[in-house]
Parts: C-alpha cells; sequence; structure tokens
C-alpha cells in the first residue's frame, strides 16, 4: 500500500477526469440474518492513463449503479470488516475498516481495473489486470454513527485518479440499524456555516462583501519519483456564476492548496485541492508545442443556506500553447474562459509540465501581454503618425497665407 502522493485527497489527471455529476450509488451489506452490517452511500468519478498505440490516452468512468457487494466481510470484533464493490468485466473498488477503542476507519483502498475492457480503454496496447492500493485518508468516526463527506477529495495513486463526493459509510452497523447520528469529515465543518447576511432595516438590501484581493502565488511541484517532472506558480482566481441565485463569486485558491497530479511524455495533469475547492489541469502535446487543454473544477458553496457543488469541466481548451522544453511565464492578469459559468483569472503564472532539466524551470516563453517590444513599433508608428499630421497642418496654413498675399487689387 501507498500513500496518496502529496495530498490529502487530491486529485489529478483529474482534470483528466471529467468531473460529472453522478447520483450516488447506495449499497448495504448484509449479514447471515439477512440484517445490515455495513452501509455506504458514495459517488466516485475514475480516471486513469494508459499506454495506447504509440500514445499514452486516459480514460474518464463512474462507479456505477449495477455493481456486486458479494466479495464483502462483515467483520466483528476479530476480523476487519470489508467492503467490496465489483462491477464491468474484472473492475471492482474496496475499502478495508478497522477499528478499535470505539472508532472505526478506512484504512486500505483497492482500485482494480482491467485493460481488456474495450467500452472503458478502447485501443490499449497492453491489455492486464492492474491493481492500486493507497491510504483511504478516511477520518476515524465513533462506532454507531455514519461518517459523512459531501465535499469532493480526490486520490492520486501511479495512473489512477479517484475523486469521492457525496460520501455517507457506517462500518459495524448494530443490529441492522443505520445510525441516523452523523460524523462530519473536517472539510463539510468548514462550509456548514455560510458567511452572515447584513439587512438594513429601510431597503432590506442584503450588504454585497467585498471582492477578494489579488490571489497569493502558490508554489506547485510534482515528482516522478525522486525526479520533479512538473513546477506551477500561479495565483489562481475563479469567477463562478451560480445558477441557484444567478450571483457572481470569486473565489480564491488557497496558495497552500494540496498538489498532486500525473507526469508523462505527452500528457500531465496537476490537481490543487484546498477545503472547498478541487481544480485539476491537463496538459498536452501536441506538434512540439504543449497546450493546457482541459480544466476540471469541483466547488462547494453555501447558497441560500445550503452547502451546494458546482462541477465544472471543458476538456477542448488550447491555452498558454509553448515550445516543448521551455516553460510558459505571464505576470499580468488572464482571464481563461472555462464555460459560460466559469472563467479563471491567473496571476504571475509560471509553468512548466514536460521535460524539466535537473528541476528547474527552462527558458520562458512569454505571452503576449507581457511582451513589451510590441510595443515599439506600435508607439513608433503612432508618434510618426502625429508627426505627419502636424506638417501637413503647417503645410496647409502656409498656403493658405501664401494665397491670400497675392490677392488682386
Amino acid at each position: 500500500m501507498q500513500r496518496p502522493p502529496v495530498l490529502h485527497l487530491a486529485a489529478l489527471l483529474l482534470l483528466l477526469t471529467g468531473f460529472s455529476l453522478t447520483e450516488a450509488v447506495e449499497i448495504k451489506v448484509h449479514d447471515n440474518n439477512n440484517k445490515t452490517c455495513i452501509y455506504a452511500i458514495l459517488s466516485v468519478n475514475f480516471t486513469v492513463v494508459y499506454e495506447g498505440n504509440g500514445t499514452m490516452k486516459n480514460t474518464t468512468f463512474t462507479l456505477p449503479n449495477s455493481l456486486s457487494s458479494n466479495g464483502s466481510v462483515c467483520g466483528d470484533n476479530n476480523s476487519a470488516p470489508l467492503l467490496k464493490m465489483d462491477f464491468g468485466p474484472g473492475h471492482s473498488l474496496s475499502l478495508n475498516f478497522s477499528h478499535s477503542a470505539g472508532i472505526f476507519r478506512g484504512d486500505v483502498l483497492t482500485f482494480t481495473y482491467n485493460t481488456s475492457d474495450t467500452n472503458l480503454f478502447p485501443g490499449a496496447k497492453n491489455t492486464s489486470v492492474n491493481q492500486v492500493a493507497v491510504d483511504s485518508l478516511m477520518e476515524a468516526a465513533p462506532l454507531n454513527t455514519v461518517y459523512t463527506c459531501r465535499s469532493a477529495k480526490a486520490i492520486a495513486s501511479k495512473e489512477v485518479i479517484m475523486v469521492f463526493y457525496d460520501v455517507s459509510l457506517q462500518a459495524l452497523v448494530e443490529n441492522g440499524t443505520i445510525s441516523k447520528n452523523e460524523s462530519i469529515c473536517k472539510a463539510d465543518m468548514s462550509t456548514t456555516m455560510g458567511p452572515l447576511t447584513t439587512w438594513t432595516a429601510s431597503t432590506m438590501t442584503p450588504t454585497k462583501p467585498p471582492p477578494p484581493p489579488i490571489p497569493s502565488v502558490g508554489n506547485y511541484t510534482l515528482k516522478n519519483g525522486s525526479e520533479t517532472c512538473l513546477l506551477a506558480n500561479m495565483g489562481l482566481q475563479l469567477n463562478l456564476t451560480c445558477m441557484e441565485d444567478n450571483q457572481t463569486r470569486l473565489i480564491n485558491i488557497d496558495s497552500n492548496s494540496t498538489a498532486s497530479g500525473l507526469c508523462g511524455d505527452q500528457n500531465a495533469t496537476l490537481v490543487l485541492e484546498d477545503m472547498k475547492t478541487t481544480v485539476s489541469f491537463h496538459f498536452m502535446v501536441e506538434q512540439s508545442k504543449f497546450f493546457l487543454k482541459e480544466v476540471k473544477a469541483n466547488i462547494s458553496l453555501v447558497v441560500n443556506g445550503s452547502t451546494i457543488s458546482h462541477y465544472i469541466n471543458n476538456s477542448s481548451l488550447k491555452y498558454w500553447q509553448t515550445s516543448i522544453g521551455s516553460s510558459y511565464m505571464c505576470h499580468k492578469e488572464q482571464r481563461l474562459r472555462v464555460t459560460d459559468q466559469m472563467v479563471i483569472n491567473t496571476f504571475n503564472v509560471w509553468i512548466q509540465p514536460f521535460e524539466l532539466k535537473s528541476g528547474t524551470f527552462s527558458r520562458a516563453e512569454e505571452c503576449s501581454l507581457d511582451d513589451d517590444s510590441i510595443l515599439i513599433p506600435i508607439i513608433v508608428g503612432a508618434a510618426l503618425a502625429v508627426l505627419i499630421v502636424i506638417v501637413v497642418i503647417a503645410y496647409v496654413i502656409g498656403r493658405r497665407k501664401s494665397y491670400a498675399g497675392y490677392q488682386t487689387l
């Protein structure tokens, strides 16, 4: 088992993985007396990078409703509970629980996938059964309570990214009765209470909160083993329009966000995660240039007193085009339109997702907004135009004076 790289539940490629809003899957595992012993509701998005014919490919899919939990184990004082979900031809997701001193927690999360499944892995070069085992990152919860976490959490390992959200779990259910008491994850606690709205007695108009300051620049690093494979320095601000109240919100991404992701020769993904937001950036190489191809975001907001998750995805972008072997730099503010609902405001961007040398940035190709050399011919041209206008005006005035001096007597 390995711990997910750099994260709380980071996700990467996720970006590769298209965040899609799916209905949660409900699972009840029964004991020999047909009483519920493990209860689960969860939504899971999987993104897997695999080798195709001559290029790396990625596939995204969700945990389906049509699954089997027959391989699960209820557990008792002497054995650990196991929730096992089998789906499709050879795919499965399982979670081992442990319990002691009146608490239970999720320990090892194991995902098994079969690349011979042509529906999920079209054009796979190598068809085989693969498995990743990671720390589930589930927080401990008291026995006889339901652990809940509505916020999205991503776990990245090797070529796989798993994003979990709308999760409810209870192991060792007592007497087959699912508890009505909840143990809420830390990520949800920060979004349970929304900001207070101030009303004036005369107009009854809500006071708008001041816009957030320009976001701080975060320094993010991904490693492939011991070697740095992706560097990104940037400040990020999400400009999100909420359909629920038709209001636009500016959300700064925490510069201390957890970074995770995947690196490859043709594809790379950077996933940034803080308490309320997960954003993934997918880069790819085409004709000796790399560019930002896809952005995915999962944002939890309090709207009208309720916590609502927004899922944004666009896989047809082409921002930050740069020659392979170089880094991309842009000090000025940029507005990257992802969808009609969301725009990303970027500040002081310096990024290189491929071919790093000695773990440092290569020569930077600057964006047109930073290139002051473009202004030189514009300024010179404008100055010449003004000079020409002055000369023409002077000439016309001089001609008029000359003509007036030769009037007939």
